[in-house]
Order: structure tokens, then C-alpha cells, then sequence
């Protein structure tokens, strides 16, 4: 697994058994990560107001903000990190909706310790992890060097900075904090996704990222 070594990690749950628990298996999984944690939406967003993330584990339930109101305020506080969903709900509906408020990934919290190391090394791996279920696909094959995979033909076509968009938008982040982080206008941003949409097929960022998931795509 190619993780960056230099990878930022922020874990928000307030269940400190699950929290202490979910931290200490990254740390034997890439022993060079940075890992935070924070019980609550307020403390988190005080760390992503001081520090750059590369990563957001985030529980759906949180006592003091629904999922929904999580997402908005992480982005709200110029939160540029994938946000991976962790749930004991696995509703395949609400993960969908998930998705489309801005997840770039859903871990079920279901799920056996083997199941939750390898959603994790797909996520730690820059790539969208969905449950399976949620699919209605096989696995993705595993790729031991993704750097050195096959690039998308349908992708063949897109510029640079299309490319630039597409990675943006499947980790989710807003058409607002895109424009902000590539320094061009929205209607920019909605014009380059819309040249990836046509490219891959799909009508929607949601559609794409399950895409994503299915093909084992990295999006970072």
C-alpha cells in the first residue's frame, strides 16, 4: 500500500472506545501517520481551523451535530480533506445520500476487524471505498503499485486541469472550495465537470464516485 507518509488523519467519534480503537489500528496499519481525534463537531473544528487534513474519518452520529450538519461545517471551515462516513447504519439509501452531501467513502462500522483493515488501506490508498452491497459489483481487483495501473482511456481526452477538477470533486468538495483551491471561477469548475461527467458516462458527482469505488480509482 502506497500511503504518503506525510498524511494528515482527523478521527471524529464521540464513542472513545470506538475512537481509541479505530486510531490505534492506524497506527499499526501506517505507523508514519499523523492521527488526531476530537469527541465532538465544535473540537473539530477548532483542528481543521489550525491544521491541514489529508483525511476525515468522520461518525455520522455525533452527539452534537447530525452527519449532514458535520459535512457542511468541516467545509464551511475550509475543510479540504476526503470526509470517510463511519456508521453503524447501513441503509444502502442513506449511504447514497452520504455521497451526495459530499462523502468520499463509507466504512460501515459493522464491520469485522479483516473488513475494516481492508476498507481502510482502500481509503488509506487514495481511493473511494463503498460497501459492496451498496454496488452491485464485484470487488475491484487489487493493485499492488496503483501509480503504475492503466490510466482511464475514457479520461484520455481531459485536460489537466479537468483532471485537477475531477480529483477535487470525488473527494468531495464543494464547486465553492474547488474554484478556492485551483484558483478559478465556479462556473469554471461546473463547466470542467461537466466534460468528466460526459467523459466517464454519468450524469453527477454522486454517479462518479460510485464509479470511482467500483473501478478501485485513486482520487488523490
Amino acid at each position: 500500500m502506497n500511503t504518503p507518509i506525510s498524511m494528515n488523519v482527523l478521527m471524529i467519534d464521540d464513542h472513545v472506545m470506538f475512537l481509541q480503537g479505530m486510531k490505534n489500528l492506524l497506527n499499526v496499519l501506517v505507523p508514519e501517520l499523523r492521527v488526531e481525534t476530537a469527541g465532538d463537531m465544535s473540537n473539530a473544528i477548532k483542528l481543521v481551523e489550525l491544521a491541514e487534513y489529508d483525511l476525515v474519518l468522520l461518525d455520522w452520529h455525533l452527539a452534537d451535530c447530525n452527519g449532514e450538519e458535520s459535512i457542511r461545517r468541516l467545509r464551511d471551515a475550509g475543510c479540504m480533506a476526503r470526509i470517510v462516513v463511519l456508521s453503524g447504519d447501513t441503509n444502502a439509501t442513506m449511504i447514497r445520500n452520504t455521497v451526495d452531501l459530499g462523502a468520499a467513502g463509507f466504512i460501515p462500522k459493522k464491520y469485522s476487524s479483516e473488513m475494516m483493515v481492508a476498507a481502510l488501506q482502500q481509503v488509506l490508498a487514495g481511493r473511494i471505498f463503498l460497501p459492496l452491497e451498496t454496488l452491485n459489483a464485484a470487488p475491484p481487483p487489487a493493485v499492488e503499485n496503483p501509480a503504475s495501473a492503466s490510466p482511464d482511456p475514457r479520461l484520455a481526452g481531459l485536460t489537466p486541469r479537468q483532471m485537477d477538477v475531477y480529483r477535487a470533486a470525488a473527494r468531495g468538495l464543494p464547486n465553492k472550495l474547488i474554484a478556492r483551491q485551483l484558483d478559478i471561477a465556479e462556473s469554471t469548475v461546473k463547466a470542467h465537470l461537466t466534460a468528466v461527467y460526459m467523459a466517464l458516462g454519468v450524469r453527477n458527482r454522486t454517479e462518479a464516485a460510485y464509479q470511482a469505488s467500483r473501478e478501485g480509482v485513486r482520487i488523490d
